[in-house]
C-alpha cells in the first residue's frame, strides 16, 4: 500500500471477521470498530471499539472504509448505510441474498461515488492470474470445457447446523449462495466467458437441523422446540447442487457443489479445455497447475515470471515456498483498498458480486422449474 492508512470498521464477529481484522492490519488500516449483532457479541469479539447498533457506529467513528461480514441477509442493510454515510464497503459474498437488493448497493455506491467491493478471495490466487492470461492469450486455444467443483464437509454431521439454515438469511440457496458463487466467479473471470445458460438439479440430505445456540449457529430461529432446550427447524435448502453450464462462445461443462461431502475441507477444482491445450487447478493445492497437452501433462509451479508485469506483485515468495490463503485474500483487500485510493481499478466490484447473484438465481430457478435457464446478461 501507499502511507494511506485508512479509519476501517468491521461489521460482524463470525469467523471470517477475524480473517479480515487480521489483513486490514497487515495493510496498514486502523481498525476503529466493530459492530456485533448486540454490543455483547461485539465485546467478546474483542479487537476494537465495540457495538450493537452499525448507525451509531457510522456516526460516532466515521469509518474510510467498512468490511462488511455479517449474515447474508443483511449485507444489503449494512452496505447502504455505510455507503450512506460516506464510507467505501467492502462486504463479503454473496453480495446479496436476491438481484433487487445486489442492484440496490450498487446504485448507491455508484450515487455516493464510493468504492463497493466484494470478497472474491480465490481471485487472490497468482496461478488464478497466470491461467486468466494465458487463456485471454490463446495458450490453450478456444476454451471447449470447464468443469470442476466445490466440495465441503461443513455441514457434513447431522446434527450440524449453521446460521444460513435459520429462515431469512440465505434466501432461497445455500450450497449456490454461500460455496457455488465462487466457482461460477473463477469461471467467468479465468476464461473471459459468460455462463449464459444453467441447467440445475438440487439435493436435500438433511433437511430438519436443531439448533442449540452454539457459535455459528447465530440467534435462535423459529421451530419447534426440543425436549433438549433446542430448536427444530426445517430449511429445506439444498445442500448439494449438480449443475449443467453453457459458455457464450459455446463451451460447456458441469459442475457439483456440496457442503455435505466428507473428507473435504475446502476442495475447489478448475478444470479447463481447450482445443490445444487443457489446465487444471486445486485451490488446496494452491502453487501448481497442470497443463495438459496430447503429447503429455506438464506440472508447473508458480513462479513470478508468469504473472502479467503489473500483477507480480502477487507472488511475494520465490518458487517452493508456499503460498497460500491468507495471501490470496490479503491480495484480494490490497486490490480493493487501491481502487478505493483511486490507484488501480481491478478489483472484485459490486458488478461482479451482482453477476454472482444473478447466476445463483437462475441455478435455483432451473432446480426448481426443472429445466433449462437462460442467464440474465
Amino acid at each position: 500500500m501507499t502511507d494511506w492508512r485508512p479509519r476501517v470498521a468491521i461489521v460482524g464477529t463470525g469467523g471470517i471477521a477475524r480473517v479480515h481484522v487480521r489483513l486490514i492490519r497487515e495493510l496498514g488500516g486502523e481498525l476503529v470498530a466493530v459492530c456485533g449483532r448486540t454490543l455483547a457479541t461485539a465485546q467478546a469479539f474483542g479487537e476494537a471499539a465495540p457495538y450493537g447498533d452499525p448507525p451509531r457506529m457510522l456516526r460516532e467513528c466515521a469509518p474510510d472504509i467498512v468490511h462488511v461480514c455479517s449474515p447474508h441477509h443483511l449485507h444489503a442493510e449494512h452496505s447502504l448505510a455505510a455507503l450512506g454515510a460516506g464510507a467505501h464497503v467492502l462486504c463479503e459474498k454473496p453480495m446479496a441474498t436476491c438481484v433487487a437488493d445486489g442492484l440496490r448497493m450498487a446504485e448507491a455506491a455508484d450515487h455516493a461515488g464510493r468504492i463497493g467491493a466484494i470478497a472474491y478471495t480465490y481471485r487472490g490466487y497468482p496461478l488464478v492470474e497466470v491461467l486468466r492470461s494465458r487463456i485471454a492469450g490463446g495458450a490453450l486455444g478456444a476454451v471447449r470445457r470447464v468443469g470442476g467443483c466445490y466440495l465441503s464437509q461443513d455441514v457434513l454431521a447431522a446434527d450440524k447446523y449453521v446460521w444460513m439454515f435459520s429462515p431469512g438469511t440465505s434466501g432461497r440457496s445455500y450450497a449456490m449462495l454461500d460455496l457455488g458463487i465462487h466457482w461460477l466467479d473463477l469461471v467467468e473471470f479465468v476464461t473471459g466467458e459468460r455462463i449464459v445458460e444453467i441447467t440445475a438439479q438440487f439435493s436435500t440430505h438433511q433437511a430438519e437441523r436443531t439448533w442449540r445456540g452454539a457459535a455459528g449457529e447465530g440467534a435462535e430461529p423459529p421451530g419447534i422446540r426440543t425436549t433438549d432446550g433446542g430448536v427444530q427447524v426445517r430449511h429445506g435448502l439444498e445442500e448439494q447442487a449438480d449443475l449443467l453450464i453453457r459458455l457464450g462462445n459455446g463451451a460447456a461443462g458441469s459442475v457439483t457443489v456440496s457442503g455435505v461431502s466428507p473428507g473435504h475441507p475446502n476442495t475447489i477444482v478448475l478444470s479447463i479445455d481447450g482445443a490445444e491445450r487443457g489446465a487444471d487447478w486445486h485451490q488446496q493445492d494452491p502453487n501448481v497447475w497442470v497443463e495438459r497437452s496430447a503429447g503429455g501433462n506438464t506440472i508447473r509451479q508458480r513462479s513470478r515470471d508468469d504473472l502479467p508485469a503489473d500483477l507480480a506483485w502477487m507472488s511475494m515468495l520465490p518458487p517452493g515456498h508456499a503460498e497460500g490463503y491468507i495471501d490470496a485474500f490479503r491480495n484480494v483487500v490490497f486490490q480493493c483498498w487501491s481502487a478505493m485510493q483511486a490507484v488501480s481499478r481491478r478489483y472484485p466490484s459490486f458488478a461482479d458480486g451482482l453477476r454472482g447473484v444473478r447466476l445463483v438465481e437462475a441455478a435455483v430457478r432451473s432446480a426448481a422449474e426443472r429445466r433449462t435457464v437462460d442467464v440474465e446478461a
